[in-house]
């Protein structure tokens, strides 16, 4: 009986220490510089087809500049779908794709310095259910639009990796792990790696970039004579030459109702018009409340009809009578209109060519979601409140 018993384990490693099987099926990995280069994550400076690729196209230094091109490619022995099963194999195709992405950290010198999971909604679900080879454009000289990049400027600038990457030699390291977002966070082995060394050159700074600014005349405002402390200032102004701190056109402080200071820089000024963009939905936010306060509206629940008449406007029903100020603001006006959905009749790239951005929304045909409940950015509601602003407040 012992025997059996130990002839019965013997043949059966696999069962209890096998490893998960995927549950989609990957593609498959023909090109030999993904053969040879597996869970390696590989440095380009310029971008390059997988089927172009050389060996002799690999770079392990870089003199790092801003401006140039900075390339990865990622080859795996299996897609992510099949990393995020074995993580928890209880959970579907679609949920496994719902709760979990990549997870990227970034050392400089042997210190972490910055680690992300990436949001579910980057790289699209085919892509992650076969895919074990991809390309990412962490820096790109023509601007590439990628969430690689968004990626890289996080670790850059909220990761301190610009001032981890001072002036002199370093080393670059980056790992990507699968991770579940369930009721923890889940992550798995390292499925690919690799490092470079980063050489960054010292830049010249001129005096005359670093120094606080004197405020200029005719502000219409009283002058401070409070000191502060001019160093930071200096600190400030020295980030800003050296581009860290990214497009930065203007600083002004205001204290006790004077002005206390006042710069401007990559060659704005006190009348440059600037593209504040969503900044502007957090103005709305805050003027509609204090035209409440003020008793220019009555609350923010006030409907869309006590300020149009909305007969006139195209794909009229009488639930845009019931659209709220706050649900606008709130983006769950239940308007058929989706920034992140491309499709979406009132996506903004849709409204930005045409005359009447106010039109444009109230034109817009409604969804079957119930007002104030489902959430979905919408840049075109938000004008509709700066209109409402315009309309109710003395002298617009």
């Amino acid at each position: 009986m012992r025997f059996i018993l130990l002839f019965v384990f013997y043949l059966l490693p696999s069962f209890f220490y096998g490893q998960i099987p995927n549950i989609a099926d990957h593609e498959k990995i023909e090109n030999p510089i993904h053969k040879n280069n597996l869970n390696t994550i590989i440095f380009l400076s310029k971008p390059i087809s997988l089927e172009n690729i050389r060996e002799s196209d690999f770079i392990n230094h870089l003199d790092f500049h801003e401006d140039k091109d900075l390339d990865l490619r990622i080859f795996m022995d299996n897609s992510l779908l099949n990393y995020l099963h074995q993580l928890d194999p209880s959970l579907t195709e679609k949920e496994l794709l719902q709760k979990g992405n990549y997870q990227f950290s970034f050392y400089v010198d042997g210190k972490m310095m910055y680690q992300e999971n990436l949001n579910t909604r980057a790289g699209t679900a085919e892509s992650k259910k076969v895919k074990t080879t991809f390309r990412i454009p962490l820096i790109s000289s023509s601007n590439e639009d990628s969430w690689g990049r968004f990626l890289w400027m996080r670790f850059y600038f909220k990761g301190n990796g610009a001032d981890a990457l001072e002036a002199g030699n370093h080393i670059l390291k980056i790992e990507i792990r699968p991770y579940l977002n369930t009721s923890t966070v889940k992550t798995g082995k390292i499925i690919a790696s690799g490092q470079l060394h980063v050489y960054v050159p010292q830049k010249n700074i001129s005096e005359n970039l670093i120094a606080v600014q004197p405020i200029q005349s005719d502000s219409g405002w009283k002058i401070s004579d409070e000191t502060f402390n001019t160093e930071k200032i200096r600190l400030l102004n020295l980030k800003i030459a050296e581009n860290r701190l990214r497009e930065i056109t203007s600083v002004v402080v205001i204290k006790n109702g004077k002005l206390l200071l006042e710069e401007y820089f990559n060659s704005s000024g006190r009348d440059s018009l600037q593209d504040t963009r969503s900044v502007g939905k957090s103005f709305s936010s805050a003027l509609t409340g204090i035209a409440v306060q003020d008793g220019y509206l009555k609350s923010e629940n006030q409907n869309l009809k006590e300020f149009y008449e909305l007969r006139k406007f195209a794909n009229y029903s009488p639930k845009k009578d019931s659209v709220t100020i706050k649900s606008l603001l709130t983006m769950s006006s239940g308007f058929e209109g989706n920034d992140d959905d491309y499709e979406s009749p009132g996506n903004e790239e849709n409204m930005y060519p045409t005359s009447d951005w106010v039109k444009f929304t109230l034109d817009l045909p409604m969804t079957k979601n119930e007002i104030g409940r489902n959430w979905s950015y919408f840049t075109a509601g938000v004008v509709v409140t700066g209109d409402i602003l315009d309309r109710a407040v003395r002298k617009g």
